[in-house]
């Protein structure tokens, strides 16, 4: 989840959960609190791809949750902003939850497992979630006296809103194994810009079928805040219910000459739907449908691999970002 998003549910939970007013610095370190776990960006500082690979581990971990809550109670305990422990521990889980309902995956059994949970309900960026949370705390400016029935209102809202996508996503997903009747696994991600569009993802041995739907294609969603260019690089691939086309992407799994390149296990373990998107001569690309390979040329998280008399292989973050990997 997006920055403002987390720090918005950390207002939300300073003026729900304490049952009274708390002091401006308590908000503040609330709120410092429910975007604490992103402090492992600093791995930037080593490398991209150390970063990437760590992002969204220990700091984010269920199993670590006890001692990061005693390591914050122990230095803000004699502090004017000290704050009991369990309101520690929920604006940490608050930060867990709000990432792990993305489909980015979030490492909740670091440092034991990197095994990354995801519940796909929620584009990483989504204004209209965001809205959901931050228009009740605005509401609050205009009737002071009800700041903390509006701040539960928030999570209620919230919580409606998952509501929808859930629902959403049981009925792609029923879509799917509908028209995919003989695949060996079924995915629907949440797409931007609208809770009624997702991309319909069926797993074969050696290849992914893709589609993406628009339930209700009259919504605009929040489109209107962003012009029509960059609205159609997420959406042309969006078909309505009554012309559904799938496209078959060849699987990086089925590509045995590669196995010992460089680049291709770390790809293998970050991307959840490694496809081929290019051979030609010694030059191998590679997309993770999840981050739109195959419907947008510029898809982030691309694999390239140059097998010359020394193979190099670079992961393509966007545009000329990229990092060499090993």
């Amino acid at each position: 989840m997006d920055p403002i998003t987390h720090a918005i549910s950390g207002i939300a939970l300073a003026r729900a959960l304490p049952g009274h007013l708390l002091p401006r610095s308590q908000v503040i370190l609330l709120v410092g609190l429910t975007m604490l776990p992103d402090a492992d960006y600093i791995l930037t500082f080593i490398s991209d791809t150390t970063y990437l690979q760590y992002h969204r581990g220990i700091t984010h971990s269920i199993l670590m949750l006890p001692l990061w809550t005693w390591l914050i109670y122990a230095l803000i305990s004699k502090t004017r902003s000290a704050i009991p422990a369990w309101l520690i521990a929920a604006a940490i889980v608050l930060h867990i939850g709000l990432d792990l309902i993305t489909s980015f995956g979030t490492m909740i059994l670091a440092p034991f497992s990197d095994w990354r949970a995801t519940l796909d309900l929620v584009f990483i960026i989504d204004p209209l979630f965001t809205a959901c949370l931050l228009i009740p705390l605005l509401l609050a400016f205009i009737w002071k006296r009800h700041a903390r029935k509006l701040a539960i209102v928030s999570f209620v809202s919230m919580c409606a809103y998952l509501g929808l996508t859930l629902m959403m996503h049981h009925a792609a997903m029923q879509l799917a194994r509908n028209d995919q009747p003989s695949a060996l696994e079924y995915h629907a991600l949440p797409m931007p810009f609208s809770p009624f569009r997702w991309q319909l993802i069926a797993s074969y041995s050696e290849y992914y079928s893709q589609t993406a739907v628009d339930f209700l294609p009259d919504f605009p969603g929040n489109t209107l805040f962003f012009p029509d260019s960059f609205v159609h690089q997420f959406s042309g691939n969006v078909q309505p219910l009554t012309r559904l086309a799938w496209r078959q992407f060849p699987a990086m799994r089925a590509q045995t000459d590669i196995r010992k390149l460089p680049g291709t296990a770390f790809y293998s373990w970050f991307a959840r739907f490694p496809v081929l998107l290019e051979h030609r001569s010694e030059l191998w690309i590679f997309g993770d449908l999840r981050f739109g390979a195959g419907s947008n040329p510029d898809s982030p998280f691309r694999l390239e691999i140059n097998e010359g008399k020394q193979p190099r292989a670079w992961l393509i973050w966007h545009g000329n970002q990229r990092s060499e990997l090993r």
